[in-house]
């Protein structure tokens, strides 16, 4: 049951504000919508059906009651007090009823699936399951896992259709970089648990390969270098290509978009 990357979680201040500068720089970001349950908004940028999702609080009541929920999304921003910049990774099953299953055999605490939506702008809904799993004490948290209710070809349509897509699109999502404190168990644990390709040891870093993207797994010395400062466990930093433009960085606090790098 392959697993697929899905999306990379920005926490920001003001998705509205990371959306015009963004747009500013040619990475083509729209308006997301509420999720009514959470009482989050957010914006976001597609690349295919791989995207960046930036999001922040407009309700802090409904958001305090979604933080109980164990290895979800706003549990981890909650329990990093509520710090900003790349948070998770969500990858994307169409099994994931079984996969909660096969989790659960393995000995791990599962949560769901279960059912959400999000309301967009022209007041369309979309919906999809999404399930988290974890064990206590992990430095960093696993993905979560989310199945659309809509195939990956209705989402594509409607994508274009909305105008979040640009069929013009020339940038595509490479990689997204992780500062762990071990690398080896890290990569080790993540590409059993994830059932994962054996992983490829580069100069600097360990690969995990999805059939969409690459993980890529650094130490604290050779992150360090890269983010300019003090570093937490978890994604850094995204690889994006675009044939468009030359060698750029987007520095966010916590967040690094690099492009051709």
């Amino acid at each position: 049951m392959s697993l697929y990357f899905d999306h990379l979680v920005h926490q920001v201040q003001s998705p509205e504000n990371t959306k015009i500068f963004l747009n500013k720089r040619n990475i083509h970001t729209v308006n997301g919508g509420q999720h009514t349950m959470w009482g989050t908004f957010n914006t976001l940028s597609y690349f295919g059906l791989n995207y960046i999702e930036q999001i922040a609080i407009y309700d802090r009541q409904l958001f305090e009651n979604a933080v109980k929920l164990p290895y979800s999304l706003h549990y981890t921003f909650k329990h990093t007090n509520e710090r900003y910049g790349f948070s998770r990774i969500a990858l994307r099953t169409k099994n994931i009823k079984e996969e909660g299953q096969r989790l659960r055999a393995l000995g791990f605490e599962v949560y769901g699936p279960d059912d959400c939506s999000r309301t967009r702008p022209d007041g369309s809904v979309v919906e999809w399951k999404l399930l988290h799993f974890g064990k206590p004490g992990l430095e960093i948290d696993f993905p979560f896992l989310i199945e659309w209710a809509d195939t990956d070809e209705e989402r594509i349509a409607q994508l274009k259709a909305n105008g979040a897509i640009k069929s013009d699109q020339p940038i595509s999502m490479e990689s997204v970089q992780f500062y762990v404190k071990d690398v080896q168990a890290t990569v080790k644990l993540w590409g059993e648990v994830l059932q994962l390709p054996e992983p490829e040891q580069q100069e600097k870093f360990i690969s995990l390969h999805l059939p969409n993207i690459r993980l890529d797994f650094y130490d604290e010395v050779t992150a360090a270098t890269m983010a300019l400062g003090q570093l937490n466990e978890g994604p850094f930093g995204v690889t994006l290509k675009d044939t468009d433009r030359t060698k750029e960085t987007l520095v966010f606090p916590g967040a690094f978009y690099w492009i051709n790098s």
